[in-house]
């Protein structure tokens, strides 16, 4: 029987790599199917794991393979830690971060630094964000400073018609100042709807793939909030109609609704009229949302807020509409497959990957590293990225 290969990999390297995915040794052994013992031997170069076992390791981790045979622990970029858990409530972090988030984390602050990098290689210098208000500016003020920042008005969102065309509208608006918007593909919407750094350059924004195009716009409008009154956090209750007891977040939701759907808009549509007059009537809250290209939900609580329904009735109503799109979503197939190059394009966000692809024509980055940064799509995959961007 042949014998395994040992990996001759560096003992405090394997530390660094298992410290950064604040995990334990019980808990790694647990996954590795193995006693914690091997792990405390690996660690302390007493012995090697199999080259298997290695690249488990690296795969557990979220490292790349060959940072395991460096002579020293890598330096790796500063790490976000200035992220508020205020939306996990008095659930504590340790009980709701999971790995996940932590990478999700941890892949945004190097994404980052990355994008940094590659503009000091490139010679760019990153844009200081446009908005400067006080946290204590009122909400119609904030409101209108992020509409005109996103170049929304009634006759543009009229052209949307549908909320993934606004979405991408407002995120090239915010990636045309230098604002990084991630998509997170593996992580559930109980855990993070959304997520947002305020550095004064290049903030970031992490929407999570999973919720529809409605919801991920509206969550994009609640993390810009926190950009622009410079809050970040991470935020897992985030809908016009949320339940949250969170003063912040509930603010946020009421500003991001303002942005979408301004009141001075909505009392001017002709279908108001209608409802006003006729009653009310799920066709002529569908035509107001298409307008908007917002979810029947948040012109529902407009109508609430305006006393044109009550709030029996509003509760009735967005009960309905929560059961009703709960059966959608149960038929809707969740294991749908990308392209490799529309998932990391929308993973990534169209300025990062134009900004790693100029780099690489430029010949400022090698291809490795260029699919490294590119959560590793192959080089035969570039200039089709590339096209997607454009």
């Amino acid at each position: 029987m042949a014998k395994s290969i040992p990996a001759l990999v560096t003992p405090e390297v394997l530390v660094w790599a298992r410290k950064l995915d604040a995990i334990s040794i019980d808990e790694i052994a647990s996954k590795m199917k193995i006693p914690p013992q091997k792990i405390e031997e690996w660690e302390d170069g007493k012995s090697y794991p199999t080259l298997t076992q290695a690249k488990e390791l690296a795969k557990q981790y979220r490292v790349p393979f060959v940072y395991f045979y460096l002579p020293d622990t890598p330096q790796r970029k500063k790490r976000l830690n200035k992220v508020d858990y205020r939306a996990f409530g008095n659930m504590g972090v340790q009980n709701t971060d999971s790995r996940e988030l932590r990478w999700l984390i941890r892949e945004s602050a190097d994404s980052r630094a990355t994008m940094y990098s590659v503009y000091v290689e490139i010679g760019m210098k990153p844009l200081d964000f446009p908005i400067k208000v006080d946290v204590k500016s009122s909400n119609e003020e904030i409101a209108k400073a992020i509409r005109e920042l996103l170049n929304l008005n009634m006759a543009t969102q009229k052209k949307f018609r549908q909320p993934e065309k606004a979405l991408s509208h407002c995120v090239e608006a915010l990636e045309k100042n230098d604002v990084l918007v991630f998509q997170a593909a593996k992580i559930e919407t109980s855990e993070m709807r959304g997520l947002s750094v305020a550095y004064e350059q290049m903030p970031i924004i992490v929407l999570n793939r999973k919720d529809e195009p409605s919801a991920r716009l509206f969550t994009l409008c609640h993390e810009l909030v926190h950009i622009v009154t410079r809050t970040s956090g991470i935020c897992t209750d985030v809908s016009e109609n949320s339940t949250s007891n969170n003063e912040l977040e509930l603010r946020c939701n009421q500003i991001a609704g303002m942005v979408l759907v301004p009141k001075s808009s909505i009392v001017k549509h002709p279908v108001i009229k209608d409802i006003q007059a006729y009653g009310f009537d799920d066709a002529r809250v569908g035509k107001i949302a298409r307008d908007f290209a917002v979810s029947k939900q948040v012109i529902l609580h407009c109508l609430w807020e305006l006393n044109i329904i009550s709030q029996p009735f509003y509760y009735e109503t967005l009960n309905r509409y929560s059961d009703e799109y709960k059966a959608y979503k149960a038929q809707k197939s969740q294991k749908g497959f990308l392209p490799p190059v529309t998932d990391t394009g929308t993973q990534v966000g169209k300025l990062y990957a134009k900004t790693v692809l100029n780099a690489y024509y430029a010949e400022k980055i090698t291809a490795r590293d260029t699919s490294s940064y590119l959560l590793n799509l192959k080089a035969k995959n570039f200039g089709k990225l590339e096209r997607w961007c454009f």
